[in-house]
């Protein structure tokens, strides 16, 4: 069994989390990961929503899901220049 990335305990599932160190208008701080995680931090996470949740021994500050950040476009639209 995983232990959940932010604490001892065992984790339940892996979760799809985002993370940004750094100034949140820079594509270059965010960082998309699947981590596991325990239910508690989990839903310490969800919860806390759009604001995110700061993990005080990195500085980092974590989201739930894939859906938040700045990230740069890999090739969008690539396919039809000349």
């Amino acid at each position: 069994m995983d232990k959940c990335a932010f604490c001892p305990r065992s984790a339940t599932g892996k979760w799809a989390m985002t993370a940004c160190n750094g100034d949140p208008a820079d594509s270059a701080s965010w960082r998309r990961e699947i981590l596991p995680l325990c239910i508690r931090c989990e839903r310490l996470i969800r919860q806390a929503g759009d604001e995110g949740r700061l993990l005080k021994a990195t500085g980092e500050r974590w989201f739930g899901g894939h859906t938040v950040g700045r990230f740069e476009t890999k090739g969008v639209g690539e396919w039809n220049k000349p």
